[in-house]
This record gives structure tokens, sequence and C-alpha cells, in this order.
């Protein structure tokens, strides 16, 4: 089999959900090798930071252990108490989206028109006239409105589509417990890198920029740091992005993936990550020296935020949505991040209102989510307090204080429900959302886990519609009656 063939009958076996490689070890050990060269270097930077006063860092290390050891029962009940709570939220957040996805959706977008009402009317009550901002204020009133009406009228079909992929986001979750694995170590890997990326930048700073008497080549290092930080966060974030890509859409493929399945293909794509990668940390540092620029510029104009923000706002909106399906289309396509980001912006045109629904109403429910867990938290830290305050027989003007504590202490700890959990939904959501795409332009060539009854209504409406209709191998839009791609022969179903 040529090398041609045999890339085609891979991103064929990709599409259809299938794993056709193998684990590329090299490339596995060459990641794992780097956080431990990473993480050696922070720790170095950050005791070059601290020069003498590392040792009372030590000591304050071996001081928390001691204090550990002295406070054992309450920490025993803390980490049983926020352990529980912790899988609780989850299972409530997973069986909300199983059970009542699309009620959600609607619920939301309906609470979020009257809550954009209740705003504008409040300031302007406040203000008592009409001025930019209110007129602002209205005129977002009015558009999320008219946008509502739309979804709940003419664009039925598509708010039916987003329930049921949120819908399907809670089944799988249910089903794949293994997504919740790259969830978590997504926000724990890339908040530690941070950390010790900051340390790194720290050291960096001490020994280059000057206290007094700075000038801008003092700044070159700090910049290329940042420029190569951002680049292995973005390595890192991509990367296990990536895994829950892999395993959502090998379901959404009617299969049963493995958290393995999931780790083949990103191993596999990690140099079109990593192209990627830079893509976005050179984006990154642009919009940093926008932002430092803005923060010294005298002329901040009060509605926009001055010339150098605007700059930055458009940046990284003309960013963000140009390159909103491609990340999935370098998992699932098996193409570079150049043709991904190419078909990716195509594709936001192709499906701008799934897209804008997506940010604008989808959104809106995990913000609703988002409460759900502040409020189940605030809950448990509440009744933490109160467990204390009983347990150690404490008198009763320290119960309020005691609750006080467990709400504080909770709520800081929601975040690791909130963050970790809330952004898996978001990437199964969008790579759902990606497959769905994948349908209409191949003609809904592959199986699908949607409801049987929606799909078919999908399948016709689309099928009505050939624009949106592309070749799976060079990504020419094709018509409906063509057999074969005119541009690179490839079969068309």
């Amino acid at each position: 089999m040529s090398d041609e063939l045999e890339k085609r009958a891979r991103i064929e076996s990709l599409l259809e959900g299938k794993v056709p490689m193998e684990l590329p070890k090299g490339k596995l050990v060459v990641l794992i090798g780097s956080w431990i060269i990473f993480f050696t270097i922070g720790v170095a930077c950050l005791f070059d930071i601290l020069g003498p006063q590392a040792a009372t860092l030590i000591a304050l290390f071996n001081l928390s252990g001691i204090l550990i050891a002295q406070f054992i029962v309450p920490l025993l009940i803390l980490i049983f108490v926020a352990g529980g709570t912790i899988i609780l939220t989850v299972w409530l957040l997973v069986k909300l989206l199983r059970k009542h996805g699309y009620g959600l959706l609607k619920f939301s977008m309906i609470v979020q028109v009257i809550l954009v009402w209740v705003f504008f009317i409040v300031v302007l009550v406040l203000v008592g006239s009409f001025d930019w901002s209110t007129i602002l204020l209205l005129l977002i009133a009015v558009v999320t409105t008219v946008f509502t009406i739309l979804y709940f009228t003419i664009w039925k079909n598509r708010m039916e589509l987003a329930g049921a992929i949120l819908t399907l986001t809670g089944k799988v979750t249910h089903e794949e417990k293994e997504l919740f694995i790259p969830g978590y170590l997504k926000v724990f890997f890339v908040g530690m890198l941070s950390t010790f990326g900051g340390f790194m930048g720290a050291d960096i700073i001490a020994h280059t920029i000057p206290s007094a008497g700075a000038v801008w080549f003092n700044y070159i290092p700090v910049i290329l740091f940042a420029f190569v930080l951002f680049l292995y966060l973005y390595i890192n974030t991509y990367f296990f992005n990536a895994i829950t890509i892999a395993i959502t859409y090998i379901w959404y493929r009617k299969r049963d993936p493995t958290f393995k399945d999931g780790l083949i293909v990103a191993t596999y794509q990690l140099p079109d990550l990593a192209l990627f990668a830079v893509f976005s940390s050179i984006i990154r540092v642009i919009r940093m020296l926008f932002r430092a620029a803005a923060s010294k510029s005298k002329t901040k104009a009060p509605w926009m935020g001055g010339g150098f923000r605007l700059a930055d706002g458009i940046i990284g909106t003309v960013w963000f949505y140009m390159n909103y399906f491609t990340l999935p289309s370098i998992i699932v396509e098996d193409v570079p991040a150049t043709t991904a980001i190419k078909r990716s912006a195509h594709r936001l045109f192709d499906n701008w209102v799934d897209v804008l629904l997506k940010e604008w109403g989808v959104s809106s429910v995990f913000t609703m989510l988002q409460f759900l867990i502040i409020l189940v938290f605030a809950l448990g830290g509440g009744l933490l307090g109160f467990l204390l305050w009983f347990l150690f027989a404490l008198s009763a003007d320290y119960l309020l204080v005691m609750v006080i504590i467990g709400v504080i202490l909770f709520l800081f700890l929601s975040t690791l429900v909130s963050k970790p959990v809330l952004n898996l939904f978001n990437d199964i959501y969008l790579t759902f959302l990606f497959g769905h795409v994948i349908d209409k332009e191949s003609g809904y060539k592959y199986p699908n886990n949607l409801p049987a009854e929606l799909n078919n209504k999908m399948k016709d409406w689309f099928m009505a519609h050939p624009a949106v209709r592309r070749c799976q191998q060079c990504f020419t839009r094709v018509s409906q009656g063509d057999r074969t791609c005119p541009k690179c022969g490839a079969p068309l179903h």
C-alpha cells in the first residue's frame, strides 16, 4: 500500500472511531521526561530566589508536617466530607445533564434573558437617563432576546441538537468515567507547571532586569522565556484535551473507548499539537505585549479601554473563534496544524448558528451548574463546621465561627470540581459538535450516538442544504449529486 493510500485508510479509520496505530512510546517518554526536567529546574529556581531563606522554607515544610500530625482528626474529617461532597456534586452534575440536558438549556436561556433585562432596568433607574453604558446594555438585551426567540422558533432544530449533545455529555461521563482522568490531570499538571514556571520567570527577572534604570533590551530574555513557557503550557494543555477528544469521539461513533485509546491518539498527534502550540504562544506573547503597552499608555478611551486593549481583545477573539474546531480536526482527521486551522475557519462560517448557541446558550447552562457547585459546597462547608463544633464540644459562641470557616474553606475547595469538571463538559460538548459537523460534511456516512429520531431529522434538514457537504480527504466543498470529489477523486457517500 502506498503512503498516500495508507494515510487515507488511517484517516478513514479515525473518522469511524477506530484507533489505527500503536502507542508511540518514544514520544510519551520524551513528554514525561520533560515534566521531570521542568519541575527540577523550577525547584532549583525557587531555591535560587530564596537564597539563604531556603532553610526557612524547609523549616516551614517540617512545621506543616508537625501541625498535620497534631490535627490529624479534623483533617481526616475534612478529607472525608470534602471527598464526599466532591463525589456527590459530580454525580448530581452528570445526572442533571443525562436527564435534563434540553430542559436545562431552555431554562438557562430564558433566565439569561430575564437577568439581562433586569440588569438594564436597574442600571437605567440608578443612572436616571440614557448614556453610552445604558444604550450598550439595551442593545445587549435586545440582541439576547432576538436570538432567544430565533432559537425557540426558526432555529428550534439547533436547540434540539444542543439539548441532545448536553444529554450525551452527561451520558458519556456516566459510562466512560476515565474521561475524568485527563480532565483532572490537565488542571493539576498545567497548574503545577504554571506555578513552577512562575518560579523560573521570577528567577530570570531577578538576574536580567535591574531594579533601576532598566531599558528595553533587558526585557528580551523575559519575553523569550514567556514564549517558551506558553509553548510548554499549551503543549500539555492540548495533550490532555486531545485525550478527552479522542475518547469522546470514539464513543460518539458507537464504540467502546478506553483511556489507552485516547492516550495513543494524543501521543501520536504530539508533533502537530506542538506546532499548534507554537502559533498559540506567538499570539499569547503578542497579546501580552499589547497589555503591557496598554498599562503604560496615557490615552485610554473609557468605553474601549484604549487602542492597545482593543487590539488585544480583537486578536484574542479572532484567534479563539478561528481555532474553534482546530484541536478536534488535528486529532480526528490526522491533518497538520496549519490545515486544521484553515478547516476550522471554514467550519466556523458553515456552523456559526451552532457555535453561537454553544458560546451563548450552552455556556449559560455551565454557569448555572457552577452556581449549583457553589451552593452544594457551601452547604457541605457549613455541615463540616457544625460537625467540628459538635465533635470537639466547643461553646455555643463558636458555632457561627466554625460554620463560616467551613463555608469559606469549602468554597475554596469547590474549584476542585468547577474547573476540571466544567472544562471537561465543555471539551466533550465541543467534540460532539465537531462529530456532528463531520456527519453533515460526509452526508451522515458514519454511525453516531445521537437519538435516532433527532439524527434522522437533522439528516433530512442538512441533506436539503448541500452547501455544508465537504470531501473528507481534501475538504473541498462538493455538490449533493457528486459521487467522487472533483478535486482529489476520493469517493463520496
